[in-house]
């Protein structure tokens, strides 16, 4: 189902009562050209992290090299802070009028934005660039709405579960496949706790660092299919599909996959575990793949996760979806001068050179172009393109992606809540229902 057709709510932040969607018409003049010492056309890119050199190198690799080919005619320049002082920065500044020229949107926010008409419209951008749309194959769809094509994937995610294959052979467990069961995970799990080790490194202090391998949960108990009708009022998350895969959830409690301090261990302490040969598996995705190749090198292995028997839903099913998309203001448009270096910027981080770039990097980029491909040293990523080869269908988006925030956050508690012992399945999803209604 495509994100255009959520029904979306703003979240709770701290602005006062203002929302976005009392924004609409407000442009302000802050977009107006402004120069440099070189007489460079300035670009302004928020970016949700606070030190894009070191957070997000890939992005701020494509940045310099942009700078470096349009020296003196354009520079682009970050607005940076961390994801949850940027989001309330962008929402304040969509509300006097002083967006960035460009800037990166939380996913389950980004249509509150195009609601609020503070966002332009690129289909021109890529109807004038069809090598880029070809590149992108569709994986912008995931960003229109009534509105237009109200933003492009920052970048690509592929999102699963990576292993430690010497762990699985000191253990006497075979690695898991396509084709690998929940029944035989359980029995794998098992295995491995047997062994000594941690089956499954999880820090859920911080539960959406920590959602990665069950999106393929929930994709492969038919969410995409589903969640429409859920949003629309039509069904409810308390539901027979959504039910069974909750209680496969506990099951891998029962199992006891975890850590045994996993609710008060966050993402990077869980990911420390899996870096030191202390779990066999860790669920993440391409962000990480640099840190594994370092501390894992060709130990390492990727899975999508098991597949369930009892849904009738699609199994066959990866999870490489676009990222967080990035928007361009709405004032750009009224700047023929800031559109034209605006629109350069967006051709050349679309473009294949950025591509090789991100690849260099070990990150998924939103586009595909022939040739450009991982090396072999980068034996996570190759790992990950493996995986891919078997040619599955991914959904438009992820399915933490396509709920309201307020919902986002009750489906984040709802899920660790399982896995922690906190909730009954069915009480989870009577608490997703709850903050569903009350975000209406």
């Amino acid at each position: 189902m495509k994100v255009n057709k959520l029904k979306k709510v703003l979240s709770a932040i701290l602005v006062g009562t203002l929302s976005l969607s009392l924004l609409a018409g407000c442009g302000g003049n802050s977009n107006e050209t402004e120069k440099d010492e070189s007489g460079a056309t300035v670009i302004k890119f928020g970016i949700h992290v606070a030190n894009p050199a070191e957070q997000e190198p890939v992005t701020n690799s494509i940045v310099e090299a942009f700078n470096k080919a349009n020296e003196g005619k354009y520079k682009v320049e970050f607005e940076a802070a961390d994801t949850e002082t940027h989001s309330k920065n962008m929402k304040l500044k969509a509300e006097d009028g002083t967006l960035p020229q460009i800037f990166w949107i939380e996913g389950s926010e980004a249509s509150e934005y195009s609601e609020a008409g503070v966002l332009m419209d690129l289909t021109e951008f890529l109807n004038e660039n069809a090598d880029i749309k070809e590149a992108l194959g569709g994986m912008e769809e995931a960003f229109k709405d009534d509105n237009g094509q109200y933003g492009l994937p920052y970048q690509c995610n592929v999102q699963g579960i990576f292993y430690n294959k010497e762990i699985f052979k000191q253990a006497g467990v075979e690695y898991p496949t396509d084709d690998t069961t929940y029944e035989e995970f359980i029995e794998m799990i098992q295995k491995l706790k047997k062994s000594g080790v941690t089956p499954l490194a999880i820090g859920s202090k911080n539960s959406s660092f920590a959602m990665w391998e069950f999106n393929e949960f929930l994709a492969r108990y038919g969410w995409e299919g589903n969640i429409g009708n859920i949003l629309d009022g039509k069904d409810k998350f308390n539901n027979k599909e959504l039910l069974a895969c909750f209680e496969k959830l506990q099951g891998l409690k029962d199992a006891q996959a975890f850590p045994e301090n996993m609710a008060t261990i966050e993402y990077f302490d869980a990911k420390q575990l899996f870096d030191e040969g202390k779990a066999a598996m860790f669920g993440t995705g391409q962000w990480d793949c640099a840190e594994f190749d370092e501390n894992l090198g060709d130990k390492i292995g990727f899975w999508w996760g098991p597949k369930f028997s009892d849904t009738q839903a699609e199994q066959n099913i990866v999870m490489k979806v676009p990222s967080a998309p990035i928007g361009v203001s709405a004032a750009v448009a009224d700047d023929e001068e800031l559109k034209e270096g605006v629109y350069e910027f967006l051709k050349f981080y679309y473009g294949e050179e950025a591509a090789k770039l991100s690849y260099e990097g070990s990150i998924f980029p939103a586009t595909n172009y022939e040739g450009v491909a991982a090396s072999d040293s980068q034996y996570a990523m190759n790992a990950m393109l493996d995986a891919l080869s078997n040619g599955w269908a991914s959904p438009q988006a992820a399915p933490d992606l396509t709920v309201p925030s307020a919902t986002q956050e009750a489906l984040y508690d709802g899920i660790f809540g399982v896995l922690q012992g906190t909730y009954e399945p069915a009480e989870a999803l009577d608490k997703i229902d709850t903050a569903a209604e009350n975000s209406k």
